[in-house]
């Protein structure tokens, strides 16, 4: 989805550095009475996309529920920068509309030019939402996550999200005082199901963004009120690092992929 050649300038500015994980946000202004119809095509094409010219390592969609941003928020995450440039989302789709026909394509085929006009519908339905979005790098690290164990992340769960600029550019200090005060008691003692953060690459975008995950609503509204475990000794060194205002969104998740498939939320889907 981002363009290649911000990709590939990334990739130089990062040439002498050790691989890091890194994951490509994107953005889209989806109407509200479309974002179902947008899952299950998004569905459709990310299936049809996974073939050998995907280095992705992971991909989860949330729709918007509170807050003033995006109404969908698509995560893709790849192991390195190079894997990001690698990418082609598009190459599977390519390779199935060359191969529409049994036989191979056939211009006098009738057969040919119909399936082949089905998938180019498709394609152009699925571009159509792309064609307003933002997008934006971010690298991320493992480490930088606390989870309870066992989740069932197949399910609706609600995915919070805080962007923040840095006073002193110390991203991972800003981060650290995070997840010491909100996020890893919130894990251990409290109704968080996980979080972590991650730091900005490339675009445009935040220093840094923390997530939390929740059941649902009900368990977010009292993790931050009658429920609040959060380490308030930690409060004063977070906030000593924000700079300017800051940007708190609420989404629900909808869907991921596991084992090279896009598996909609819910025990009953697939």
């Amino acid at each position: 989805i981002m363009n290649k050649f911000n990709l590939i300038l990334m990739l130089f500015a990062t040439i002498n550095m050790s691989a890091q994980a890194v994951m490509e946000s994107t953005y889209l202004d989806v109407p509200a009475t479309k974002i179902d119809r947008f899952v299950e095509l998004h569905k459709t094409m990310t299936d049809m996309a996974q073939g050998e010219d995907r280095t992705i390592v992971g991909s989860w969609v949330y729709r918007h529920w509170y807050g003033s941003g995006p109404t969908v928020v698509v995560y893709t995450s790849f192991a390195s920068a190079e894997d990001a440039v690698n990418d082609d989302p598009w190459g599977a789709f390519r390779q199935a509309w060359q191969s529409a026909a049994p036989d191979g394509w056939n211009a006098n085929s009738s057969k040919s030019n119909e399936r082949q006009k089905r998938l180019e519908a498709l394609g152009q339905r699925y571009a159509g939402y792309l064609a307003d979005h933002t997008d934006e790098i971010r690298s991320y690290n493992t480490e930088n996550f606390a989870g309870k164990p066992d989740v069932d992340w197949d399910t609706n769960f609600v995915f919070v999200v805080g962007n923040y600029n840095t006073k002193s550019a110390n991203w991972n200090k800003l981060g650290q005082a995070f997840m010491n005060w909100q996020t890893k008691p919130g894990v251990e003692k409290g109704l968080q199901l996980g979080g972590g953060y991650s730091v900005h690459f490339s675009g445009s975008g935040y220093d840094v963004q923390v997530f939390q995950g929740f059941a649902n609503i009900r368990d977010f509204a009292k993790a931050i009120s009658s429920e609040n475990v959060a380490d308030s000794q930690y409060a004063p060194d977070f906030w000593a690092e924000v700079a300017g205002d800051h940007e708190d969104q609420i989404y629900l998740h909808v869907g991921h992929l596991v084992d090279g498939k896009f598996n909609l939320a819910g025990p009953d889907k697939e």
